[in-house]
């Protein structure tokens, strides 16, 4: 008595359960991928910030704005002298 089984059904359950367990695990890697990437992403424009703001804060270190004299400061300046008028009559 020769029985001549056929396995091809079980092999093909094997390899169709190999490819969905692939794909499955393919997914979480690719959502890992993503969640990675943006973080890095949004490290990358916290590091671009924060060095724009360093160097604008050492350039306002390294080269202060002289302080301009208001109009009305300069205007105060010129009138007080030995030949200026006082505005109001000394006794």
């Amino acid at each position: 008595m020769k029985t001549g089984r056929d396995y091809s059904c079980e092999i093909m359950a094997v390899i169709v359960l190999t490819v969905l367990s692939a794909l499955s695990h393919f997914w979480y890697i690719l959502i890992a991928l993503s969640i990675l990437a943006g973080l890095a992403v949004l490290g990358l424009a916290i590091a671009a910030i924060l060095i724009r703001v360093g160097r604008q804060l050492l350039a306002r270190i390294l080269n202060p704005v002289p302080q301009q004299i208001s109009r009305s400061e300069t205007a105060a300046a010129v009138d007080v002298g030995p030949s200026s008028r006082p505005s109001l009559p000394v006794a």
